[in-house]
Order: structure tokens, then C-alpha cells, then sequence
């Protein structure tokens, strides 16, 4: 279960564009991006809170209420990234660490209960109605199928970075394909105790285990939201 702790360890990734995103150096889901170093961190503290509230009411541990949460800044890199479109090739000293059984049980049940969130508001919707549902537009300007298309195939693309073996004889639903995706990482997760020494650089971005499960368990936070709350409108809509 997720951990009590109010100190909240981040680091900044400055991009070649000069906006900043601040990442979580625990394994939490969340990140945020700004114009500055305070405008990130500001953004980050929101995410936060949004995530701990869905963290308690998915049942796990969290600071109780009135806590002082402290957020430290504890690294700082810069990267060639565009970080004001997205993107992210920050890995942080932190990630060298090598991971807890605890911590790799806990985030296995927040991928659990981030993906339970997703299909909740998946099987909102009448079956009939799925199909047309899920050409909804979301945030970005994608439609919910292209979120969840680009979160199956980030989610691939991210276990690859440590050896995992292509989606093989991917189903053609958007539905099943994110099942598939799903399935590897909890394969690969089962055998992660052997990947612990693993530093990889692939096409000039380091990856370790903790770097990995960092990057899916943002993948599931964002992606999957967007999906979720754009779906959530459709059925809130047809009540």
C-alpha cells in the first residue's frame, strides 16, 4: 500500500524548451509540467492532492488529514527533451536504486486500482454503445481510442526498454489490446527480482527497473484518466 510519508522527494527535468516537468522520485503516478521551476512544482502539488484522493478512495494509505506535506526539490537535470509537448528522457540518480518487494507489490496495486478506474468507466457504458463511445474526443484532442491506443502501446514500448518481447499477435479491439498490454507488465513485473541490476542506455536515454515502473505507473495515471473522464461525460450524458 501506498506510503504515509509527508516528505515528497521530486526532481526537475528542464527541456531544451525551457519548461520544467516535475517528477515524483517515489514511484507515485503523478507529474506536472510548468513554465518555471516554481510553476512545476505549483502544478505538481495539485496533482498531488488529486492523487491522494483517489489513492484513499481506492483504500490505500495516506497522510491523514491535516498533514503538513513538504514537497523537496532534491535533484535537478536538464534534458534535450521538449517537455511543453510531453515529453520526458529524465532519469535521475534516485532510479539507480534497485526496488523493494514492497515497493514492486505496491505498485502493482496502484496499476491494479488505476486500471479498475479506467474499465469502471469503460463498462459505464452500454455494451451496444461502446464502439461510438469510444470516438469521444478527450483531452489533447485525441478520441478516448486513440488515448487508449497510445496507452497500450506506450505501456509495450516502456517494458521493452528492459527486454520485454513484442505484443505478439495483438488483438485487433482497442479493449483487447489494452488487456494484452496489461498482461505483459504484470508478466514482466513477476520476474522483475531478476532485472534488478539492469542500467540500460537505448538511443541515448538511460533505463533502470525503477525508471520502468516510474514511467507506467504515469502512463496509467494520465492516459488512463483522460480516458476515464472523457468516457464518465459520455455516461453522465445518457443518464
Amino acid at each position: 500500500m501506498p506510503s504515509t510519508d509527508t516528505r515528497i522527494s521530486i526532481g526537475l527535468e528542464q527541456g531544451a524548451d525551457g519548461f520544467l516537468w516535475a517528477h515524483p522520485l517515489g514511484l507515485m503516478g503523478c507529474a506536472a509540467v510548468g513554465v518555471t521551476a516554481e510553476a512545476a512544482v505549483a502544478a505538481f502539488w495539485a496533482e498531488l492532492l488529486e492523487w491522494l484522493r483517489f489513492v484513499a478512495s481506492a483504500g490505500g494509505k495516506v497522510p491523514p488529514p491535516g498533514a503538513e506535506l513538504e514537497l523537496a526539490v532534491d535533484e535537478w537535470i536538464e534534458t534535450d527533451a521538449k517537455v511543453g509537448e510531453g515529453e520526458s528522457t529524465a532519469f535521475f540518480a534516485a532510479e539507480v536504486a534497485a526496488l523493494s518487494d514492497k515497493e514492486i507489490v505496491r505498485a502493482m496495486w496502484l496499476l491494479g486500482c488505476l486500471r479498475g478506474s479506467l474499465m469502471k468507466a469503460v463498462h459505464a457504458i452500454p455494451r451496444r454503445e461502446t464502439e461510438a463511445a469510444l470516438e469521444t474526443p478527450a483531452e489533447g484532442g485525441w478520441t478516448v481510442r486513440q488515448v487508449l491506443e497510445e496507452l497500450a502501446r506506450a505501456q509495450w514500448w516502456t517494458l521493452s526498454r528492459l527486454g520485454a518481447t513484442p505484443m505478439a499477435g495483438a488483438p485487433d479491439s482497442t479493449l483487447a489490446r489494452l488487456d494484452t498490454a496489461m498482461a505483459l507488465v504484470v508478466r514482466h513485473m513477476d520476474h522483475l527480482d531478476h532485472l534488478e541490476p539492469m542500467r540500460l542506455e537505448l538511443d541515448g536515454e538511460e533505463w533502470t527497473p525503477r525508471k520502468v515502473l516510474r514511467r507506467l505507473l504515469w502512463l496509467e495515471w494520465t492516459l488512463g484518466r483522460s480516458a476515464a473522464r472523457a468516457l464518465e461525460a459520455v455516461a453522465g450524458t445518457e443518464r
